[in-house]
């Protein structure tokens, strides 16, 4: 073999072993999708817009056992199965701050696709139809009270809502550090998305001091009692990823007032009225019309008493009189005309 071709032959054989060398080995792996994007926002009730920072008692205020609605867009999203987790603070410096979570519309309905935030979703402004899911009651109990008498107090319907998916499952409720300083609460969210956009919302119910402790002859010990620092709500680990996490906070000057309990139950649809009854079909019998235009009876007399007499019918027996008399005439007339016999 010529050298030339010795050379284009080892030339060609790296190469060969090259591309073995780079070729990717086992199945061909999917392509790769921007990687999602996660926003929350929280309602200001003073600016009445949505905020993408943090609440305070300049741009919001909300009474104990209020509810401060959140929505969370998420974008990017592969159809098919994700799971995010909802934490929130469940204590702040010793009291009690967001006790469980509610319907985002439990006590104010801002409108879903305000321009106002950050986390206007992609499928707005016409949103798909909504769906929702109970989140399961919370039986942590601390200072003799439990989380599921709170919810009970509140009477609030507890549920997250989404739009763009469903959601298949929501996990009990978790605590972690001591209620008597800074403690948090989660649900872990498995949800499906129809496409590549996810909305979702809730609501955090703020403490009651009337619940806790009054309600048992302690100190009040419901949001309105924290001082300082803020309270937080956050969502984690998008798909067990922990660069997609979002806090947001509120301020204790932010709480002002208390509802009273049952303040926030679903209303009680009024009972519908039942049918009147109809009277039994009696077969009517028609009378006689009555002088003056008066009512025709149409049944038989109701009265037990004896039927009066029919007047006389004075026309019959005044003939008979006349009668009589013109007999009695005529029988006279007959006696005068006579003829006499001779005696």
């Amino acid at each position: 073999m010529r050298p030339r071709r010795r050379a284009s032959a080892a030339v060609l054989a790296v190469f060969a072993v090259a591309a073995l060398i780079l070729s990717p080995v086992g199945p061909a792996t999917a392509p790769v999708r921007a990687a999602a994007s996660v926003n929350l926002d929280q309602w200001a009730t003073l600016d009445a817009a949505w905020q993408n920072g943090n609440l305070n008692g300049n741009n919001t205020r909300y009474p104990e056992g209020g509810i401060v609605p959140f929505r969370l867009a998420v974008e990017g999203l592969a159809k098919g199965s994700h799971s995010i987790r909802i934490q929130y603070d469940f204590t702040a410096g010793g009291h009690k701050a967001y006790d469980f979570l509610a319907k985002y519309n439990g006590w104010i309905s801002p409108p879903m696709c305000a321009p106002s935030g950050g986390a206007i979703s992609s499928m707005c402004p016409k949103l798909p139809a909504s769906s929702s899911y109970p989140f399961p009651s919370d039986s942590f109990k601390t200072d003799g009270l439990t989380v599921a008498g709170a919810e009970a107090y509140s009477a609030v319907v507890r549920r997250l809502t989404i739009w763009g998916g469903t959601i298949t499952s929501i996990s009990k409720a978790t605590h972690s550090g001591p209620t008597g300083g800074n403690s948090s609460a989660e649900f872990t969210v498995h949800f499906t998305s129809t496409g590549s956009a996810v909305l979702l919302a809730w609501g955090g119910h703020l403490a009651q001091s009337r619940y806790w402790q009054l309600s048992i002859g302690g100190p009040r010990d419901g949001a309105g009692e924290v001082s300082g620092s803020p309270w937080h709500m956050r969502t984690l680990q998008l798909d067990g990823s922990g660069n997609r996490n979002q806090d947001r906070s509120i301020q204790p000057s932010a709480i002002v007032g208390e509802l009273p309990p049952f303040a926030l139950a679903p209303p009680t649809p009024r009972p519908r009225p039942r049918p009147t009854p109809r009277p039994p079909i009696v077969p009517s019998v028609v009378g006689t019309p009555q002088p003056g235009g008066g009512p025709v009876p149409t049944g038989p007399p109701t009265s037990t008493s004896l039927a009066e007499p029919a007047a006389p019918d004075v026309r019959w027996d005044l003939a008979v009189l006349l009668g009589a008399i013109a007999a009695m005439g005529f029988a006279a007339a007959l006696v005068r005309t006579r003829p006499s016999r001779p005696r």
